[in-house]
């Protein structure tokens, strides 16, 4: 398998945990975790394999966003040099013990996406931030909520197919925490407009 095939998987493999995720949360049941293992277990080998390519190659990372008319692209791709990383192989953990194998925890591409994150801001921050320092934060700031949105789409549309009507927010349940974040996002960008405004209005005397 090429490289180029191997981030296609990795990506594949990704929105549908993902879409898992948003839709159950991780698996907690011992009946959960049994199902879902493989594709965890495929998504973490494809991933390491993607790693330790002996040429250097893009490691997707976000959720591909469908709409592109917005300024900021989605599709961020960050080059890794193979000889930064250190791989574990498919053959290497066959030859774990298989209670370690069982016990090895289940990496969410939910928790990956959140650990590339920068830290947060707060409002205080922002009123002392430079201009150049302000369009970095909206930069940031929109590609993040266009990546929760897209999780949130995915969300919409299975709970419309599977009722026939609109999730209400009573319907938000296993998704609450990234609807409260997604409104925190868009407060925010309303914040940095604002605060930009004024870095751009020249003082009068």
């Amino acid at each position: 398998m090429t490289p180029a095939q191997m981030a296609v998987e990795k990506v594949t493999l990704q929105k549908c945990l993902l879409y898992f995720e948003s839709l159950y949360g991780r698996p907690s049941t011992r009946q959960e975790k049994t199902l879902m293992k493989p594709l965890y277990d495929r998504y973490r080998q494809v991933k390491q394999q993607l790693l330790c390519s002996p040429t250097t190659i893009p490691v997707i990372t976000t959720i591909e966003e469908e709409e592109g008319s917005d300024e900021e692209c989605v599709k961020d791709s960050t080059w890794l040099p193979h000889t930064a990383l250190r791989c574990v192989s498919s053959d290497e953990s066959l030859r774990l013990p298989h209670s370690e194998v069982a016990n090895m925890p289940l990496v969410s591409p939910l928790e990956e996406i959140k650990g590339l994150q920068p830290p947060s801001v707060t409002t205080a921050t922002l009123h002392e931030a430079s201009r150049s320092e302000l369009l970095e934060q909206l930069r940031v700031t929109r590609a993040e909520k266009k990546r929760l949105r897209s999780a949130l789409r995915v969300f919409e549309d299975h709970f419309y197919t599977q009722t026939g009507r609109a999730a209400q927010k009573e319907d938000h349940g296993p998704m609450a925490e990234e609807y409260c974040e997604y409104k925190n996002l868009k407060a925010k960008l309303r914040l940095l407009e604002v605060l930009l405004s004024k870095r751009a209005t020249p003082k009068t005397v």
